[in-house]
C-alpha cells in the first residue's frame, strides 16, 4: 500500500511531522525566522517538542500531542502567519496545506527518529557534524540541562535507562556514521502512516475506538453533515443530489470524500456504513479508488477547511 492510499491516524500521541512552504516557496528569509520558528515550535499549545530540524524550504519535528494532532498543526499555521506578517509587514499563507504526519511508537522507534533528524545535515552534506549545524535540536541534546521547553528525556531515557551521563552517552551514539533507516514519507507500517509495530497500532486504535464510543448518534450525525455541507460548498452541488444514491453521477463522485474525511477523523466503518447507506466493502473500495478521482492536493484542502470541534460536537468551518 503506497502513501496515497495508507490511512492516516488521529488522536492524542507523539508524530513525526514534515511541513514545507506554501506553493513551494521558503518558510524561512532570514536568521530571525529561524529563531522564531523554534520558539513557536516550543510553545504550541496542547503539545511538547521532542525534536527538530529546519532548512529554508522544510520544517521536520516530532511533537507529542495531548488531544489530535490537527488542532496542533492549525495553531502551527496561524503562528507561522503571523510570524511572517510581523517581519515582513504583509499576510502570506506562510505552510503548505499538504504535510506528512506518522504516528510513533515511541519504544520502538523515537530514539532512531531523533538520531535521523538531527542526522539530516550530514546525510544532505550540509556539513560535516551535526554537531555545527545551527538550526536543529541536536545541540539541546547534548547539554546537561536541556532547556525546559525542549521534551529531550523522552528519547534520551529510551537511549540509555540510565538518567546519569545521557548527554555523553548520547554524542557518542552520534559519532557513528550517519545513516537513514527509517522512511519519513510513509512509515513502516502497510495500512497506516507510522512509524509502529502492529501491535501498538491495534491498542491505539482500541483506546480511540473506547473514545469515540463515547460519541452519541446525533455527533455522529453532525459530523457527517458537516462534511458534507464542506464537500457541497467545494463543488458546487446540491446536499441532496449528493447524498442520494438514485443519483448515481454525484453520489459515486462525491460521498467517497465526505467518507475519506470521516475515517481521517477516527469515525468507524459501522457508523459510516449506516449513515451513507453502502456496505463496509463498498467504502473501502471508494477510498482506495480516492486518490486516482481527486487530486491529493484538493483532498488536503478540504481537511486543512474542516475544522470540527472536540467532543461534544458543534462544527465550525475555519476560513480557507
Amino acid at each position: 500500500m503506497d502513501m496515497e492510499t495508507k490511512m492516516t491516524l488521529h488522536g492524542p500521541g507523539t508524530y513525526y511531522f514534515s511541513v514545507t512552504g506554501s506553493k513551494e516557496q521558503p518558510i524561512f528569509y532570514s536568521v530571525f525566522e529561524y529563531c522564531y520558528g523554534e520558539q513557536i515550535l516550543a510553545q504550541l499549545p496542547h503539545s511538547r517538542l521532542l525534536a527538530y530540524v529546519f532548512n529554508p524550504y522544510e520544517i521536520q519535528c516530532v511533537l507529542h500531542c495531548d488531544h489530535d494532532w490537527t488542532h496542533v498543526m492549525d495553531d502551527l499555521h496561524r503562528a507561522f502567519d503571523h510570524m511572517h506578517e510581523q517581519c515582513w509587514q504583509r499576510r502570506h499563507q506562510v505552510l503548505s496545506d499538504q504535510s506528512t504526519v506518522l504516528l510513533v511508537d515511541d519504544s520502538a522507534y523515537l530514539v532512531d527518529l531523533v538520531l535521523q533528524l538531527h542526522r539530516w545535515p550530514v546525510l544532505q552534506q550540509l556539513v560535516a557534524d551535526a554537531e555545527v549545524y545551527p538550526w536543529s535540536s541536536d545541540r539541546y541534546y547534548r547539554l546537561p540541562e536541556p532547556p525546559a521547553w525542549l521534551d529531550s528525556r523522552r528519547m534520551l531515557n529510551w537511549l540509555c535507562h540510565s538518567r546519569r551521563n545521557q548527554a555523553q552517552h548520547y554524542e557518542a551514539v552520534m559519532r557513528q556514521p550517519a545513516r537513514a533507516t527509517l522512511n519519513l514519507l510513509s512509515g513502516n507500517h502497510p495500512m497506516y502512516q507510522a512509524l509502529a509495530r502492529d501491535g501498538f497500532i491495534q491498542r491505539f486504535l482500541k483506546k480511540e475506538a473506547l473514545s469515540q464510543a463515547a460519541r452519541s448518534a446525533e455527533e455522529i450525525r453532525t459530523l457527517y453533515d458537516h462534511a458534507c455541507q464542506l464537500v457541497s460548498d467545494q463543488f458546487g452541488t446540491a446536499m441532496e443530489s449528493m447524498r442520494d444514491p438514485l443519483n448515481r453521477r454525484d453520489f459515486h463522485r462525491f460521498m467517497p470524500i465526505v467518507v475519506w474525511l470521516l475515517r481521517e477523523r477516527g469515525l468507524h466503518f459501522d457508523d459510516i456504513a449506516r449513515l451513507v447507506g453502502e456496505d463496509e466493502e463498498r467504502l473501502q473500495l471508494w477510498l482506495r479508488n480516492l486518490p486516482a478521482d481527486h487530486e491529493e492536493a484538493l483532498l488536503r484542502k478540504l481537511m486543512q477547511r474542516w475544522s470540527p470541534t472536540d467532543i461534544p460536537v458543534s462544527g465550525v468551518f475555519a476560513e480557507a
